[in-house]
């Protein structure tokens, strides 16, 4: 029996050894460990406080088992702006403009872990309402992220979509249009929407909202899956990011199974494989990417 041990690497070696590689980027991306960091500084505070009341607006990050760890030391996930009180930590998708002026009008505390990276295409819609574009917003309608940058855009005159036959919604008489993207979604389908725009619009102004974090754990899922005989994607399963790689690793005609914990693995799925590959969203504890591969390689018996 051979001992088994996983690592952060892209690339398989090409004889038959059972293999456990994690992407090298899988894991939570500046934008989350600052919000964590920041939920984590905010219960700390309050407990000091003599435990005054701390909410996030939805779940800080989209995560259930970060969320849960922060509930556990204070932090209450509320839905409604309107049962706010003590201190609020904006999540790291951020809020519609709306709800953040009622809080301070209320004299709410706020901690605001919105990334810093999801205030860039809030400030570019904001500038596009103003100078009267109409909006193509790529990425899902119900995603907090994209009801926070519509609410700075602040005209009807918009449209939020993943398909690009979408754009012939948009009514006749449009010229000038700006392209946005939500910050997670696949670079492959912002492009397929800006062409589809330069085709039918006299003037289209894009713009490249999707993070980095977000590309290269793409790119190295499409690498890896590309390679792997079963693929483990680890992540909150209201991620979009995460869904977005477990949808890459598919595309690559891979086996390939999303985990939020431990206890949800099957051995079973790697009977017979050689090459297993791990990556997770942006929106998961790096070091718990690599627990799962831990886990896998400890608990995986094959004899070679």
């Amino acid at each position: 029996m051979s001992e088994i041990k996983s690592k952060r690497a892209l690339g398989f070696s090409s004889d038959e050894s059972v293999e456990i590689h994690i992407a090298p980027n899988a894991g939570a991306c500046f934008g989350v460990v600052r919000a964590i960091k920041l939920g984590h500084q905010a219960t700390s505070r309050a407990k000091q406080q003599g435990g005054t009341p701390v909410f996030s607006l939805g779940p800080l990050i989209h995560n259930p088992k970060v969320v849960n760890d922060l509930a556990a030391e204070g932090m209450r996930p509320i839905e409604s702006a309107e049962d706010a009180a003590g201190t609020v930590v904006l999540r790291s998708h951020g809020v519609r403009q709306e709800i953040e002026k009622d809080l301070r009008e209320r004299k709410v505390r706020i901690v605001d872990a919105t990334c810093p990276l999801v205030k860039k295409p809030q400030r570019i819609a904001q500038s596009l309402g103003e100078k009267g574009y109409f909006l193509i917003l790529v990425g899902d309608a119900n995603h907090p992220e994209v009801k926070g940058v519509l609410s700075y855009f602040g005209r009807p005159d918009f449209l939020v979509t993943y398909s690009p036959e979408a754009i012939a919604q948009i009514p006749e008489g449009v010229t000038k249009v700006g392209v946005v993207a939500q910050t997670t979604i696949e670079l492959k389908v912002l492009n397929q929407v800006i062409e589809r725009c330069r085709k039918r619009f006299k003037e289209v102004a894009v713009y490249n909202t999707i993070c980095d974090a977000t590309s290269i754990r793409q790119e190295e899922a499409t690498e890896l899956a590309a390679l792997a005989q079963v693929m483990v994607v680890v992540g909150g399963k209201n991620s979009s990011n995460t869904n977005k790689l477990v949808k890459i690793c598919k595309d690559r005609n891979t086996e390939t199974h999303l985990i939020e914990e431990l206890h949800e693995i099957d051995l079973n799925w790697f009977e017979g494989k050689k090459k297993i590959g791990v990556t997770g969203g942006a929106s998961t504890p790096m070091e718990f990417v690599d627990q799962v591969g831990e886990y896998i390689a400890s608990h995986l018996e094959i004899q070679l």
